[in-house]
């Protein structure tokens, strides 16, 4: 795995999420920014993007293409990553996915599906936060042994 990493400073922000949907759809693993200072204390961003080896070529072509980069940061790294599961859960609002995350076969988190959520909430007009809270509810006595 690659890590890409190229300073801008000169970038319409509004762009950056049309940056980042291109680079996803691209094969990109991740893709983040972070607010930095830069010289002659202008603002700026690292606009980093984790990919594959076979992805790194277009990749950066797109980071070349659509930003005003001059250069382009090159890294070799390593992941590691939980083992995710996905449940439903049924609420009143209906039913939504949620993700479950296993350190060495120990459920380590239970998350709700935030655009699950957001149907929900739409569907019974009521706040995202409700749905959340209901989720969080029914997870409380969910796979209590892996926890």
């Amino acid at each position: 795995m690659f890590s890409l990493e190229s300073n801008l400073d000169d970038m319409n922000p509004e762009i950056f999420g049309y940056i980042a949907g291109k680079l996803f759809e691209q094969g990109a693993l991740d893709v983040y920014r972070i607010p930095i200072l830069m010289k002659k204390e202008r603002l700026g961003v690292i606009l980093s993007v984790l990919c594959r080896e076979e992805d790194k070529e277009k990749l950066k072509e797109t980071m070349f293409l659509e930003t005003g980069t001059l250069g382009i940061r090159e890294q070799l790294c390593s992941r590691t990553k939980l083992e995710r599961r996905f449940a439903e859960v049924a609420t009143r609002y209906g039913k939504a996915s949620v993700k479950m995350s296993y350190y060495e076969g120990r459920l380590v988190n239970s998350k709700p599906e935030y655009e699950d959520c957001k149907k929900l909430a739409k569907e019974n007009g009521v706040p995202i936060r409700a749905v959340y809270d209901e989720i969080t509810r029914r997870l409380e006595g969910f796979d209590d042994e892996e926890r």
